[in-house]
């Protein structure tokens, strides 16, 4: 058959068997000529007429290039016409605008024709404009309700409405709700929704998940908002009901959409109600030109091959069948390293020789990410869990994150007690801020009862927190004002610290002063260090910020990342436990050149490893056993084996 570049014009799914025919035929070119097809293909998707497109392009298939073409061709195309792009992934709009920056063939009118930004800050930029809606809206410069803060903005909601049930009406299932933009009708549910809004109001603070209905709302009420003519919406597999509405609003008068995606990614189902079945839709949709990109150019042969593999076991029913073959050749190409390790602290020891074998490429990556010349870190170490629990036995997990520690940029966040000082500094200056003075109050330890019964005067007369007179309010200004009157002081740090632990409680003074030191508290740095703090709390399981040469991250947290080499640990019958097989695939294809699976017996109970090894190709895999004593990697003949080492040694472990 002729090789026809990956586009259905009418809108059709592509079929089933002539995908298969289309695999075998690109498995039959060698690297040249698949390099050649990927960027034709790339480029007939980029520059096509329709108005609709979605393209499904699996991990490292070359997104990014296209978005790039497909904004080169849509300048080229509609002079003056603005153009937006939205991802969850900060890293890649960081990326794509830089992209756009650095194009030495846009004049600089063109380049202020796109704008690239992660979806919540654009939809928080609309509330921000539109001060919110006709039925609620906000002060200028509103606050975002970030992650600490939402069951204390909810808990209150709870009690204005005397609602003493609140395991049945949890914050959890309210913002699900918000994510579904599908509320219960009951009067409890109404009567609690439309507390939190009037808290909201009253607070000049929205929540993330609610700040998407704002900004769809605020866009129906005044069009105008709506800079923009072209769009480019990417990872539609992890968008969710509320925020597709905020899309199909925004796209009501566009000239022209790309939607891109992939249904065996999606991962925040739990987190944000992610819907794989939104992308399904337009992908059926037959007025919407289907299009795919085939080749993965990020990882090696023996990866790609192994994840495509597994990816295609267990599929879902009613997925996206796609293509997704390696763009290199298997010659220089390493086999997955599957490990077998008795013990967490043989683990850490692997990674620990991984390290050690690598010292200078790992420094000269430092160099190179300090320099903004490199994006990507060299190594990341993949966990299950945050704080690699399941290693406690030995002190293997604190030996694990002291390990990574060594490679990390001085690039933290600051601790409780500075955003403590800050917000008492904060209310010092500005005492009419509800939501700060309601922050204050929960530092304070105030009892909910006597919070909800301020809420309620001041709802009720229609005044701040700050203008009832009451002992309480005026004793916590009174702290506040103490707190900025020592910030402001010219005594020294420590003097400083030690003075305000008269007033508030600090939890630790040394790092508190290391953070006082790095950063002083002013009236410049309320709005800046707040803000940063928002931004951190967007989808803060999702994204990293700035990468360090080694990172040790949880498996949801690597999304939209790439390393030279992928060390996934906690690959057992245990603590992979909750992993689905969309975040594991996503986990090996972040590796470019090497992916280590491990396991280690006795990491919280483990006994074997998980079940997703059987998923696995033999034919791309390497099985071994690694001895910490000898610091030496041992080959097994088959999965058979690296079975049988794993139950003797296990044996003996749990005394069997």
């Amino acid at each position: 058959m002729s090789l026809r570049y990956l586009i259905n014009e009418d809108g059709e799914p592509f079929a089933e068997q002539e995908l298969e025919e289309l695999t075998k035929t690109l498995e039959s070119l060698n690297q040249t000529q698949r390099e050649e097809f990927r960027n034709r293909n790339s480029d007939a998707v980029a520059q096509h007429s329709a108005g609709r497109i979605l393209i499904v392009s699996g991990p490292g298939t070359g997104k990014s290039r296209l978005f790039k073409q497909r904004i080169l061709f849509w300048l080229g195309q509609n002079p003056g016409a603005r153009i937006l792009g939205l991802s969850f992934v900060r890293k890649l709009v960081a990326d794509l605008s830089s992209d756009i920056r650095n194009d030495k063939t846009l004049g600089d009118d063109q380049k202020g024709q796109v704008d690239i930004f992660t979806l919540h800050k654009y939809a928080r930029s609309i509330v921000e404009q539109s001060h919110g809606t006709r039925e609620w809206s906000f002060k200028p410069h509103f606050q975002v309700i970030g992650q600490p803060w939402k069951a204390m903005v909810w808990g209150d909601a709870l009690s204005l409405r005397d609602q003493e049930n609140h395991g049945q009406y949890s914050w959890k299932t309210f913002e699900k709700q918000l994510h579904d933009d599908q509320f219960e009708e009951s009067h409890e549910w109404q009567d609690l929704k439309e507390a939190y809004f009037t808290l909201c109001q009253f607070y000049n603070a929205a929540g993330f998940s609610d700040l998407i209905l704002r900004a769809r709302d605020a866009l129906a009420e005044k069009p105008g908002l709506n800079k923009h003519q072209l769009f480019i919406f990417d990872e539609y597999q992890d968008f969710n009901a509320s925020e597709e509405a905020l899309l199909e609003q925004l796209t009501e008068s566009s000239r022209g959409t790309l939607f891109a995606g992939d249904d065996d990614q999606v991962l925040y189902e739990t987190l944000k109600s992610s819907k794989a079945s939104l992308i399904r839709a337009i992908y059926s949709d037959k007025d919407v030109v289907n299009a795919m990109l085939p080749f993965c150019s990020r990882c090696d042969f023996h990866i790609t091959r192994a994840a495509s593999h597994f990816i295609r076991q267990t599929p879902e029913a009613g997925c996206i069948k796609k293509i997704y073959e390696p763009i290199s050749e298997v010659d220089g190409s390493v086999k997955v390293q599957v490990v077998a390790c008795a013990s967490p602290t043989t683990a850490v020891d692997y990674i620990r020789k991984f390290i050690d074998e690598h010292h200078d490429e790992i420094e000269t990556r430092k160099t190179e990410l300090a320099e903004e010349r490199e994006k990507d870190a060299f190594l990341l170490i993949l966990s299950p869990s945050r704080d690699v629990k399941f290693y406690k036995g030995g002190g293997a997990s604190e030996e694990l994150i002291e390990l990574v520690e060594r490679f990390r940029e001085a690039h933290r966040q600051f601790s409780d007690d500075y955003y403590k000082v800050l917000n008492y500094y904060s209310l010092a200056k500005y005492p009419s801020n509800n939501f700060t003075l309601r922050k204050v109050l929960w530092y304070e330890g105030i009892d909910e009862t006597e919070v909800s019964a301020l809420l309620k005067t001041c709802l009720e007369e229609q005044i701040s927190l700050s203008a009832v007179d009451t002992k309480t309010i005026k004793g916590v200004l009174a702290k506040a004002a103490a707190v900025r009157g020592i910030i402001e002081s010219d005594a020294s740090t420590d003097e400083k610290i030690e003075t305000m632990a008269e007033h508030i409680k600090i939890s630790d003074p040394n790092t508190l002063r290391e953070d006082l030191e790095t950063s002083a508290i002013d009236k410049e740095r309320i709005e800046s260090v707040e803000h940063q703090n928002e931004e951190q709390a967007e989808l803060e399981e999702i994204e990293v910020k700035q990468m360090s040469a080694v990172e040790l991250m949880t498996i949801v947290s690597s999304k939209g990342l790439s390393a030279d080499h992928v060390i996934i640990v906690g690959f057992d019958d245990v603590n992979m436990g909750w992993v689905t097989r969309n975040a594991f695939y996503v986990a090996m294809t972040r590796a470019r050149k090497s992916l280590h699976v491990v396991t280690a017996l006795k990491a919280g109970g483990a006994k074997g490893p998980h079940h997703f090894l059987d998923q696995l190709p033999d034919a791309n895999l390497e099985f071994c056993q690694y001895t910490k004593g000898k610091r030496t990697k041992v080959l097994l003949a088959s999965r058979t084996d690296l079975s049988g080492y794993l139950r003797r040694v296990g044996s003996q472990a749990y005394g069997r």
